[in-house]
This record gives structure tokens, sequence and C-alpha cells, in this order.
């Protein structure tokens, strides 16, 4: 019995997961979720959009962590504001840290550049000028 292992989504759930968010996904991280909706990058896990045909591997979709662990992180740090309403977690790395895409800041590409985003300081710091950067680099986490 051969057993299928490709995993990706659909255009369908990643427009439901931008119109759950109130925003507009980053063309990379939609071209990556289409091929791999669910996989992680080594040890870091890159939150999936929910996909009901996959419903198992996608529950802890990066909309659930947006509404519920990344709002619980604000408050408990008391980052909010504008600064902290232009980040959008794309996935956690360690223990609370994460790594977001930052809206307010555009890479030449036009896309949201990614940022690392401290869970005691509320700071962020630049990682990548975009998600297809982000994959590419060498000395990557995960």
């Amino acid at each position: 019995m051969s057993k299928n292992t490709s995993i990706g989504t659909t255009p369908q759930a990643i427009a439901a997961a931008e119109q759950a968010l109130g925003r507009t996904l980053p063309a990379s991280y939609v071209q990556w979720l289409l091929l791999n909706n669910g996989r992680a990058l080594g040890a870091l896990n890159v939150f999936p959009v929910y996909d009901a045909a996959n419903a198992r591997k996608t529950w802890e979709s990066i909309q659930r962590h947006y509404h519920d662990d990344w709002q619980q992180w604000l408050e408990n740090t008391g980052a909010t504001g504008h600064a902290a309403d232009a980040l959008l977690p794309f996935a956690q790395f360690g223990t609370g840290d994460y790594y977001c895409f930052d809206y307010a800041r555009a890479a030449p590409t036009g896309e949201a550049v990614v940022v690392l985003w401290s869970h005691e300081t509320g700071a962020t710091s630049e990682v990548a000028p975009d998600f297809a950067a982000f994959l590419a680099l060498p000395g990557r986490p995960g």
C-alpha cells in the first residue's frame, strides 16, 4: 500500500485564511503553502492555513495562532498598538518568540519583511527581506 505524502492546500483555503486574518498573505508564503501546508521546516513549525481536507494536520493554523495565542502574548507583554498590529506570526521559535511578517515594512519584492519577535521585550529584529529569502537562509533555525 502506497502512502500519499502530498500535503499542500488549495487557493480556497488560503483565501479563507486571508479573510479570517483580514490581510493578504505574502505571495512566496502562499506558494509554499500550496505545496507544503502543514509541514515543518526542520524543527521549526510553520503555521498552516486551516484546510478541512486535512483538518488534523492544519488545526494549529495561522488563523488560530493569530487570534488566540498571539493575542494572549501581546496582552501578557503589553506589546499592543500600531507596531504589534502590523505583525502576523507565521511560526513559533523557542519558548514564545515568533517569526512574523511585518506589514509595516515592505521588501523590494513588495512582500512583508520577516522579523523575529521577542516575547521578553516585544522588540523585533529583521531576519529576511521576505519569506522566500527566509526559506533560503543557510543558518535558519529549524
